[in-house]
């Protein structure tokens, strides 16, 4: 038979409340890291940025380079955008951390659904 001490009781009950304040937490901490957007910008001349073509302004794309460039990508409008897409900068599925610019593009760029 389980006995019912005070011990567990305070254990269950601290246990229960960080439970309940942990997804409160998280969502906090990840609102405040995408709003610091300049600080996590991700620097075109990195080696993942320039395999890619990354520009941070789409008028910048050397269209005989990337062939796969076409007027009206932008990172704004792409489907690895991630976050506030109206943003001046950005998260995205392929530069996990970083930031990147609303009116930028890359190779990896495919159409918004929706």
């Amino acid at each position: 038979m389980n006995k019912c001490s005070r011990r567990n009781i305070f254990k269950l009950a601290g246990a229960g409340s960080l439970a309940l304040l942990l997804p409160a937490v998280a969502l906090k901490t990840t609102q405040t890291a995408w709003a610091q957007a300049p600080e996590n910008a991700l620097n075109p001349e990195s080696p993942q940025a320039k395999a890619l073509g990354y520009h941070e302004h789409y008028s910048d794309v050397d269209q005989s380079v990337w062939t796969r460039f076409k007027d009206g990508q932008i990172c704004g409008n792409c489907q690895l955008a991630q976050g506030d897409v109206s943003a001046d900068w950005m998260g995205c599925g392929i530069f996990p951390g970083k930031q990147v610019a609303r009116e930028g593009w890359c190779n990896a760029w495919v159409a918004r659904q929706g």
